[in-house]
């Protein structure tokens, strides 16, 4: 929206939709609850079904469990996502967001990933620290695990070094983050291709 690119926010039921947070709220997030029309979009959300994808240059998956509880395996999105990618769209994805991308297929039968440079929220993270998700045991699967298997050039977060928690794979048109305070980056990423595309 700062960059002037017109945004909807999009769900599987429409309406309003909950906000909530941690305690790692990024300035992003307090910018975002103090914005008119992010609240305006957020209290309106479209049903999923209402959108015509034809008409939208990108989308970003945001992250959170809500991505593993209401919409893996939802037949809609994948449709929509893999329907947007093969127009030439723009996909970007953080934290367990990106969840949603590992068992996509293209019309050609190739995983959607494969030999797309990306990260994820890491398994050893998942493992040793989410207790929303019994340390994935309440998971399908790891993203990790699964993104791998399907051919990602998947670079893992290195906490040490504090690398591969932000990745832009340019040529393939796909922007993801480890963690959900990559919000920033995937959406300024995301809204630099669009601008690129337009020109």
């Amino acid at each position: 929206h700062q960059k002037g690119i017109e945004i909807e926010i999009a769900t599987p039921k429409g309406g309003s939709i909950p906000l909530y947070h941690k305690f790692d709220t990024t300035e992003a997030l307090q910018v975002a609850m103090e914005s008119a029309y992010f609240l305006s979009k957020s209290s309106n959300s479209k049903m999923l079904s209402q959108i015509n994808i034809a008409d939208y240059s990108a989308i970003i998956i945001p992250g959170g469990y809500g991505q593993f509880a209401d919409l893996h395996g939802n037949e809609l999105v994948a449709k929509m996502i893999v329907t947007l990618y093969e127009n030439n769209g723009i996909v970007g994805s953080l934290g367990h967001g990106t969840a949603l991308l590992a068992p996509l297929k293209l019309s050609t039968g190739e995983y959607l990933v494969k030999d797309i440079t990306m990260t994820c929220f890491p398994n050893w993270n998942e493992k040793k620290w989410m207790t929303e998700s019994d340390h994935g045991k309440l998971l399908p699967f790891f993203m990790e695990d699964e993104l791998k298997k399907n051919g990602a050039d998947l670079k893992i977060y290195d906490h040490e070094k504090k690398i591969n928690d932000e990745i832009l794979d340019a040529e393939k048109r796909i922007v993801t983050a480890a963690f959900a305070d990559g919000g920033k980056f995937v959406a300024t990423k995301v809204a630099e291709l669009i601008s690129i595309k337009q020109n």
